[in-house]
């Protein structure tokens, strides 16, 4: 036998459900952000891979011009 649910218990579910849902969405919203940032950090990192690349290329290149000499 299960006890009928009352009005102000129904309420209190409504309300429960409400506050889950918006959780939710603050959650969803907070991945999207970190998500973005992570995009972010990757393309700072590809950026700095090619500059250390590049600079590298740089420092051989002006060795090679001071072996020349």
């Amino acid at each position: 036998m299960t006890p009928s649910v009352t009005p102000k218990q129904q309420q209190i579910s409504r309300r429960e459900e409400a506050v889950k849902e918006k959780n939710i969405q603050r959650l969803q919203e907070l991945v999207r952000s970190l998500q973005q940032q992570l995009l972010q950090c990757k393309g700072n990192n590809k950026t700095n891979d090619t500059i250390s690349h590049l600079t590298e290329h740089v420092l051989e290149l002006e060795r090679q011009q001071i072996l020349e000499d």
